[in-house]
C-alpha cells in the first residue's frame, strides 16, 4: 500500500519491554503459542502522525494494534488462555452458581466454591451444585453422612463385612454361642462352629446350637446305631445308611414265606422279598416284636428317632417286616423273625445252608474254611509222608464238620527200609524199617559204622530238603548205620543223642566205646598196639590218593578196610565220636579224627577229650549203641 511501511518482530519486542517496565505481566512469545509474528501498520499519508494509536490487541471489539482487524485470534491467544471472562474465545465467560472460576489453557475450571457448597460432579458448567457441611472434623465416620464432603458416604467402612457395622452403621454382629460370627454381604452369619457343635437352623441368633460328635466318613455317612453320625439332625436316615451284605432268611432252611398273593391271607400282600404284610399299617406303638406279631405276623417292632424342639424323641412302632436286615436304632441291624420261627443249629453243621436264619452260611466254620480275609480257602494236605496230597478245606458230605478236599496217595512201598529220609509206607515215620548194621559185643549192640544221615551217599552227606533253593539243608531224622556213605558230621551232642533215639538206640558210653574199639584184647588201636599212620584216617592218612598231596577229610563209612576190628569200622580216626559221658556241660568224644596229629589222640583208651555240649565241627560225628535183645 503506498505511503505505508511495516515493522515486524523488533517493534513487538519493544512493546514487550514497555509492559515489563510498567509492571505488567509479560506477554508470551508468539512462537510459544503459535501464529504469525505481529505486523504493525503505519499510515504515512498524514504527515507521519498516523491515524491509529498502536496497542496490544485485546478482547474489546476494537482494532487495538491498528492492523485493520478486530480481536483476531492469533493476537488475543494469550488472553483467552487464562482470562475467565474470555476463556477459549473472546466473550466466552466462565460462570456458574456458587463458584469462583479460573481459565486454564482455554478451559473453564472451578477455582473455589462459596461456603457450604461443593462441586461433587466435577462439571464446571453447573458450578458448585451441592450443599455440604463438613462434620466430624472432616474425618469420615459411620453415620450415613458425608462427613468429609467428598461426595461419598461412609466410604471408609466395609458395610458388607464389618462386624460392628454390618449392612448399616451401628449394626453389630454379636458373639455367637459355640461358634465364630461373620458379616457376609451385609448380613450377620455363623462363620464356623467349635468342635462337635453345629448350626442346624442357620440362625446366628442362637449360634451353633446343636451338639453332635461327627462319626461319618467318606465311605459311610450314617451307621445304624440310634445316633446322628453325620450331624445333620436326622438319625439312621435310610438314604445315608449302608445296608449289610447278609440277608435274613433268603437261603437254605430260611427261604421266603410267600411267593405270590395266594400264599397270604385275604387283605395281605406278598412283599418283594417274600413276607406277607398288611396292605396298610396303622401307627401302632410297641416295645418288642412280640407286640407287633400279635397284631399281624408280617410286622416287627422298629425304632423311629426324630428331633423335636432341640431334643431327640425315640418311639417304637410296628412296621412291615423284611427279609433284609432292618435298622433298629441302638440295636443296629437285625433280622426280624416270624412268630413260628425257631433258631436252627448252625453249630455242628457245615452244609452250605443258613441253618440259623441269620443271613450267613457256615459262619461257625469260617476260621476252618478260610484265611483271615474270609475269602481265600485254607489249604490242606491229606495223608502223610509220600502219600501227601494237597487240597483245600471243605465241608464234609454229611455236614458234620470239615475235611480236606483230597484223598491220600497210595504208598510207593509197603515197608520203609531204605534210610533215605522218605516215609515210603506213609505211616508218619521215616525209615523205621531200616535194619542198621550192628555188632553184638557182650550185652550191647553197637553200630558197625559211624552214624550217617538219611539219604547219605558216598559223595553227599545226606538228602537236601529243598534242592531248588541252592542252600544245603540236610534232612534230619534217625541215625543210620550203613557202609559206603559219608558219616554224619558237624553235629552237636544233643542232636546226636536225638538221632540215636529216633533209631531206637542211644549214645554209647565211653567205656562201651573203648571196649568195642580195642576188642577183648584191649588193643591200643583196632589193628594192634603200635600206631600206624596208613591204617586209619588220621592227619597222616591221605583221604584221596588220586589227588596230589595229603587230603585231610572224612571218608565213606567202612571204606578203609584196615581200620576194622570184629566188624566195626573207623573207631580210630575218620571222625571223633560223641559219647554219653558227662561232666557238667562237657561231653566226652573218643577215637580221634582225620585232623588228629598225635598218636595218643587216636587210641581206643583216649579219655581226656571233652567238648562243650553245644560244640560242633566237621571233624566230630557219633555212633549209636543198643542194649542187646
Amino acid at each position: 500500500m503506498p505511503g505505508q511501511f511495516y515493522i515486524r518482530t523488533g517493534f513487538y519486542v519493544l512493546l514487550s519491554a514497555y509492559f515489563i517496565a510498567c509492571g505488567e505481566e509479560p506477554l508470551p512469545n508468539i512462537a510459544d503459542i503459535g501464529g504469525a509474528p505481529p505486523m504493525i501498520v503505519f499510515d504515512s499519508g498524514a504527515g507521519g502522525t498516523g491515524r491509529c494509536q498502536i496497542q496490544p490487541e485485546v478482547c474489546n471489539l476494537e482494532d487495538d494494534d491498528c492492523d485493520g482487524r478486530i480481536d483476531e485470534d492469533e493476537d488475543v491467544r494469550v488472553q483467552v488462555f487464562s482470562d475467565p471472562n474470555h476463556c477459549g474465545a473472546c466473550g466466552a465467560r466462565c460462570e456458574g452458581p456458587n463458584a469462583v472460576y479460573a481459565c486454564q489453557v482455554g478451559e473453564c475450571v472451578v477455582a473455589s466454591c462459596a461456603p457450604g457448597f461443593l462441586d461433587y460432579n466435577g462439571d464446571p458448567q453447573d458450578g458448585c451444585e451441592a450443599d455440604c457441611v463438613i462434620t466430624a472434623g472432616g474425618r469420615e465416620v459411620c453415620d450415613e453422612q458425608d462427613n468429609d464432603c467428598d461426595g461419598l458416604i461412609d466410604e471408609d467402612f466395609g458395610l458388607d463385612s464389618d462386624l460392628v457395622n454390618c449392612g448399616r452403621c451401628g449394626v453389630v454382629c454379636e458373639d455367637i454361642v459355640n461358634g465364630v460370627q461373620a458379616c457376609v454381604d451385609g448380613q450377620c452369619q455363623v462363620d464356623g462352629c467349635l468342635t462337635d457343635w453345629h448350626d442346624l437352623n442357620e440362625d446366628s441368633r442362637d449360634g451353633c446350637e446343636y451338639s453332635c460328635v461327627l462319626r461319618a466318613s467318606a465311605a459311610t455317612r450314617e451307621y445304624c446305631n440310634g445316633q446322628d453320625d453325620d450331624c445333620d439332625g436326622y438319625v439312621d436316615e435310610r438314604p445315608d445308611l449302608t445296608a449289610p451284605e447278609f440277608e435274613c432268611g433268603a437261603l437254605g432252611v430260611c427261604g421266603p414265606e410267600c411267593v405270590d398273593p395266594s400264599d397270604c391271607n385275604e387283605g395281605d400282600r406278598c412283599s418283594g422279598d417274600g413276607v406277607c404284610i398288611p396292605e396298610t399299617v396303622d401307627d401302632i406303638p410297641c416295645d418288642v416284636d412280640r407286640d407287633c406279631l400279635a397284631v399281624h405276623p408280617g410286622l416287627a417292632c422298629i425304632a423311629e428317632i426324630e428331633r423335636r424342639e432341640g431334643d431327640w424323641l425315640t418311639r417304637r412302632i410296628c412296621q412291615p417286616r423284611t427279609k433284609a436286615p432292618m435298622c433298629d436304632g441302638e440295636f443296629g441291624y437285625r433280622c426280624a423273625r416270624s412268630a413260628d420261627w425257631q433258631r436252627g443249629d448252625e453249630q455242628g453243621r457245615c452244609d452250605q445252608l443258613d441253618n440259623d436264619c441269620d443271613g450267613r452260611v457256615d459262619e461257625d466254620y469260617v476260621d476252618q474254611l478260610y484265611l483271615a480275609d474270609r475269602q481265600t480257602s485254607r489249604s490242606c494236605v491229606s495223608g502223610v509222608g509220600e502219600c501227601r496230597n494237597p487240597g483245600i478245606v471243605e465241608c464234609r458230605a454229611n455236614g458234620d464238620g470239615t475235611q480236606c478236599s483230597t484223598q491220600p496217595l497210595e504208598p510207593p512201598r509197603p515197608i520203609d527200609d531204605t534210610c533215605d529220609g522218605f516215609d515210603d509206607d506213609c505211616d508218619g515215620i521215616a525209615d523205621e524199617d531200616f535194619v542198621d548194621a550192628v555188632v553184638n559185643f557182650g550185652d550191647v549192640q553197637i553200630y558197625a559204622y559211624e552214624a550217617s544221615r538219611p539219604g547219605a551217599t558216598d559223595d553227599a552227606e545226606g538228602r537236601d530238603s529243598n534242592p531248588a533253593d541252592d542252600i544245603i539243608t540236610w534232612v534230619g531224622g534217625r541215625a543210620c548205620s550203613r557202609r559206603d556213605v559219608l558219616p554224619w558230621n558237624d553235629v552237636t551232642w544233643a542232636d546226636a543223642r536225638d538221632a540215636c533215639r529216633a533209631a531206637g538206640a542211644r549214645l554209647c558210653t565211653g567205656e562201651e566205646w573203648a571196649r568195642a574199639c580195642g576188642g577183648p584184647e584191649a588193643r591200643a588201636y583196632p589193628y594192634g598196639n603200635s600206631f600206624r599212620t596208613s591204617l586209619c584216617n588220621g592227619q597222616g592218612f591221605d583221604a584221596d590218593p588220586n589227588v596230589v598231596g595229603n587230603q585231610d577229610d572224612a571218608v565213606a563209612c567202612g571204606s578203609i578196610q584196615s581200620c576194622e576190628l570184629n566188624g566195626m569200622y573207623d573207631m580210630s580216626g575218620n571222625l571223633k565220636e560223641w559219647t554219653s559221658d558227662t561232666i557238667g556241660n562237657l561231653r566226652a568224644v573218643r577215637g580221634g579224627g582225620y585232623a588228629t596229629v598225635l598218636a595218643g589222640g587216636m587210641t581206643c583208651q583216649q579219655d581226656n577229650d571233652w567238648k562243650d555240649r553245644l560244640f560242633h565241627h566237621r571233624s566230630i560225628g557219633f555212633r549209636c549203641c543198643r542194649d542187646a535183645p
